[in-house]
């Protein structure tokens, strides 16, 4: 530790103030070490290395540009989830509607009088008709439901092709820095 010390101080008696804060950066030791190396009276003709740029607000504004953008695609992908699961719940609400009206135009056929369930009447008539329109509706309902998933898969897979892009410059970027 002596002989450091020793040789930190020879290199430095010659030197200004001006020459130890900005020609020569301490914490490269490389700069010192071939100053120490030249004979006296010559001026060193390495280039001293680059002092390292930061940024005064303290994060890299394109790392945070890269990282919200990540973010609200995230948050994207999340609601256009949220949407499928919530688009689910209202197929199965609808379709569960549709099947007790059904059940109840049937409790009605089968509460009418024996000679009345198996004549064709108005009554009766009107009654499979009910039958045939919820039948219709759910039909209807399952696709409106295929449209209406295939939309929001559609959203969803160019969301995660464009968070999955965010993340690779943001990777690449970050092994550019390094």
């Amino acid at each position: 530790m002596d002989g450091v010390i020793n040789m930190y101080q020879s290199i430095t008696e010659g030197l200004t103030y001006f020459d130890l804060k900005y020609k020569y950066s301490p914490g490269k030791t490389g700069n010192w070490l071939n100053y120490w190396s030249m004979p006296e009276g010559y001026s060193c003709s390495v280039v001293p290395e680059q002092p390292e740029t930061k940024s005064y607000l303290g994060v890299d504004p394109l790392e945070t540009i890269m990282g919200e953008r990540k973010a609200l695609l995230g948050s994207k992908i999340e609601m256009i989830l949220s949407g499928i699961e919530e688009r689910k719940k209202i197929k199965q609400k609808n379709l569960y509607r549709i099947d007790k009206d059904y059940c109840s135009v049937l409790n009605v056929q089968f509460q009418m009088p024996r000679e009345k369930q198996y004549s064709v009447d108005r009554d009766r008539l009107t009654l499979e008709r009910m039958k045939k329109d919820l039948e219709q509706q759910k039909r209807m309902e399952e696709v409106n439901y295929f449209r209406d998933l295939g939309l929001l898969k559609k959203d969803l897979t160019e969301t995660m092709i464009e968070y999955l892009s965010e993340q690779n410059k943001q990777n690449l970027i970050s092994n550019l820095e390094e």
